[in-house]
């Protein structure tokens, strides 16, 4: 059988000439619980009256679709479930193809974070491990935009002990809205502070996005235009480092980020359902997690999904993402799919010297 990572590769690169016939990743919320109250989204205020996928749904569709290349596990808070380990562990038996595991977390469940990532090491040394610890700002101003007292030390905590894991891949994950416009350079001197080691390369930026389904948060206010670019030049600026992956894909997002903003269209060809989905924790099934257009739950699904992907609908509505006729997203979530899936395009916007003029 060929390996993960040739098969992710292969995928990677067939993402770039056509539709996949079977997604080469997974994005699951395994819940919409959370235990902050961040301003930037309004996840945590959803009302928890369904039912979460049990880890027996979550493994059952596995077993029907276990070709993913990339889960990625977000919510919510993911470590709020208590059987977090038992829906990785069934993940993880049923993905053959199964070359990386990420996680997107708030960091305040430090020590269930270090247990199952030191249990997945143990079992799995092959397996490209990622957490990805949310820091918006310097102390006082992450505190307040999560609305927790005390949450910047136990993330800094939680990032530092992954650091010091072998074979685990640490980042921090900044995202800039209207609550932190400017700061990021504090956010980076204080982390640095306390993990002296800190480079670029750990750090993974985005900027919020609005979505009416899964950040409810469409009435937040917007960015203003002028102070984005500075602060995108800013962390440009401050990035001396030489090239690796996680460097390329934040450079080419930003570069790519504020070309979005002004054509007001994906900057590169869209991604949703031709090689990603994403999954909430009831399981519906969606392009991606702004465009609010369900396919079918994962609990009605009978047999393998490679038959919901040939669906004509299905192939309809991945149409529309590639032409714009959806409600048009650059965040990270696909955006690093549609980097990868136009990676001619993308090696260019690299190796410009230039920020992208922008008025």
């Amino acid at each position: 059988m060929i390996g993960p990572k040739l098969n992710f590769a292969k995928s990677i690169i067939a993402s770039n000439f056509k539709r996949l016939t079977f997604p080469l990743k997974c994005s699951l919320a395994v819940t919409y619980r959370c235990n902050m109250s961040c301003k930037m989204c309004s996840i945590w205020k959803k009302p928890s009256d369904r039912q979460e996928l049990t880890v027996g749904e979550v493994e059952n569709f596995f077993r029907k679709a276990g070709r993913f290349s990339w889960v990625g596990l977000t919510g919510g808070e993911p470590f709020f479930r208590g059987d977090i380990e038992d829906v990785v562990r069934v993940i993880i038996k049923q993905s053959a193809y199964l070359y990386a595991l990420h996680f997107g977390t708030n960091g305040s469940f430090t020590d269930r974070i270090i247990k199952l990532a030191e249990n997945i090491r143990k079992k799995h040394k092959r397996l490209k491990l990622v957490f990805t610890v949310s820091i918006d700002g310097p102390p006082g101003l992450h505190n307040e935009i999560r609305g927790v007292h005390g949450i910047w030390d136990k993330a800094v905590e939680t990032f530092v002990r992954l650091k010091q894991m072998p074979d685990v891949k640490a980042q921090i994950g900044f995202t800039i809205s209207p609550y932190n416009m400017g700061r990021f350079r504090e956010a980076f001197d204080a982390i640095r502070r306390a993990y002296p080691k800190l480079r670029f390369d750990d750090i993974n930026i985005n900027v919020f996005q609005k979505s009416d389904f899964f950040y409810d948060n469409q009435g937040m206010q917007g960015i203003d235009e002028t102070e984005l670019f500075s602060q995108i030049k800013d962390i440009m600026a401050m990035d001396k480092e030489g090239f690796s992956i996680n460097n390329f894909l934040r450079r080419v997002y930003l570069k790519f980020y504020l070309e979005y903003r002004k054509q007001g269209k994906t900057p590169l060809k869209c991604q949703a359902l031709s090689s990603s989905l994403f999954i909430d924790p009831y399981g519906d099934l969606f392009p991606c997690v702004v465009f609010n257009k369900k396919l079918i739950n994962i609990k009605e699904m009978g047999h393998d999904l490679s038959l919901v992907w040939r669906r004509d609908a299905t192939r309809r509505i991945s149409r529309e993402c590639v032409y714009n006729n959806c409600p048009v997203c650059w965040s990270p979530c696909d955006a690093f799919s549609s980097i990868g899936g136009s990676l001619l395009k993308s090696v260019r916007k690299y190796v410009q010297d230039n920020m992208p003029k922008y008025s």
